[in-house]
C-alpha cells in the first residue's frame, strides 16, 4: 500500500469500524444518483449546477471529481487532501449569483450549502450500505457519521455545524428534506442526467439499474417531484437485486471491492508527483 494512502480496513466490510473503513467500498457508488438529486432538490444548489456545471452532459467528469475529493479527504495523506481541497475551492470560486424572480441567490462557498452536500453524501452512502449489507453496530454508525463531517469541515464549514452521532444526523436530515423544493432548474438537470444520452455506451447500459436504485433510495417526498416511478413491482425488483448483492459483495476480495478508490487515489497521487 503506498505511503500516501491510509491502510485498508477489515477484510469483511460488515466489520467496518468507521468512515475510513466505509469510504473506499464500491458499494457506496450505488447511492450516487440519490445523492445528486438530493443536492439538486435544494433550489440554491439546483440553480448553481444548472448555470455553472455541465455534469449532466459529462456525468463521469462530475462523478470522478466528487469521488476524488471524498477519497482524498477520507484516505489520503496531508498533501493529497490539501491538493483536493484547494482544487475544489478554486472550482467553486465562480459559482455564485444574485437572487432573481422566483430563483434564490446561491454561492458554492456558502457553509450551509456545503453542509447540505456533505449530508447528502452521508445519507445516500449510509442508505446504500444498509440496503446491501445491513446496518453496522450503533457505535460504528456514529463514527461513520462523524467521519463524513470531514467532507464539510475540510472546506471550512465549522466542525460544530456537523453532528455528534447518527441520531442527531437523521433528525437534522429529516428536517432538511421537509424543506426541499424541486425547482425547474433541478428538473431540467435531472432529466438530462438520467437520460445519459452523452454518456459512454457502458454507462448508458448501467442507467436502468442506476435509475432504479436512485428511485428506491430517495425519500418519497423527493422522488415524486422528480417524476421517478416506483411501485410495488420495482420495489420487489430492487430488493431482489440488493439481496443478491448482499450475498456476493462481502465475499469479494477487498482489492476488488475497493478498486475504484485506490485507482483514483493513484491517479491523483501521480498528478502531484507523489511516490510510495
Amino acid at each position: 500500500m503506498p505511503a500516501f494512502f491510509e491502510s485498508p480496513g477489515p477484510r469483511d466490510p460488515r466489520e467496518a469500524r468507521g468512515f475510513r473503513d466505509v469510504a473506499p467500498e464500491a458499494v457506496l457508488l450505488g447511492g450516487a444518483g440519490a445523492a445528486i438529486l438530493l443536492q439538486l432538490a435544494d433550489p440554491r444548489v439546483g440553480r448553481g449546477v444548472a448555470e455553472h456545471s455541465d455534469f449532466a452532459r459529462q456525468p463521469l467528469k462530475r462523478l470522478w471529481a466528487t469521488l476524488d475529493y471524498v477519497y482524498a479527504v477520507a484516505l489520503g495523506g496531508p498533501r493529497l487532501r490539501g491538493a483536493q481541497v484547494e482544487h475544489v475551492s478554486r472550482a467553486h470560486d465562480p459559482v455564485h449569483g444574485e437572487a432573481t424572480a422566483g430563483r434564490p441567490a446561491y454561492d458554492a462557498h456558502d457553509d450551509d450549502a456545503r453542509l447540505w452536500v456533505a449530508m447528502t453524501l452521508a445519507w445516500a452512502g449510509t442508505r446504500t450500505w444498509e440496503a446491501v449489507l445491513g446496518p453496522l453496530p450503533r457505535e460504528a454508525q456514529d463514527r461513520v457519521v462523524v467521519g463524513y463531517g470531514s467532507l464539510a469541515s475540510s472546506l471550512g464549514v465549522p466542525a460544530e455545524a456537523w453532528f455528534a452521532d447518527r441520531a442527531a444526523f437523521d433528525a437534522a436530515f429529516e428536517r432538511r428534506v421537509a424543506g426541499l423544493r424541486v425547482s425547474e432548474d433541478a428538473l431540467a438537470v435531472s432529466r438530462e442526467l438520467l437520460a445519459a444520452k452523452a454518456a459512454p455506451l457502458w454507462l448508458r447500459a448501467l442507467m436502468p439499474a442506476a435509475r432504479l436504485a436512485t428511485a428506491a433510495l430517495l425519500p418519497p417526498s423527493v422522488r415524486a417531484p422528480f417524476g421517478l416511478a416506483y411501485g410495488p413491482g420495482r420495489d420487489r425488483l430492487f430488493r431482489a437485486i440488493v439481496r443478491g448483492m448482499g450475498a456476493v459483495y462481502p465475499r469479494l476480495p477487498a482489492g476488488v471491492r475497493q478498486a475504484p478508490a485506490w485507482w483514483r487515489l493513484e491517479v491523483q497521487a501521480r498528478g502531484l508527483g507523489l511516490t510510495a
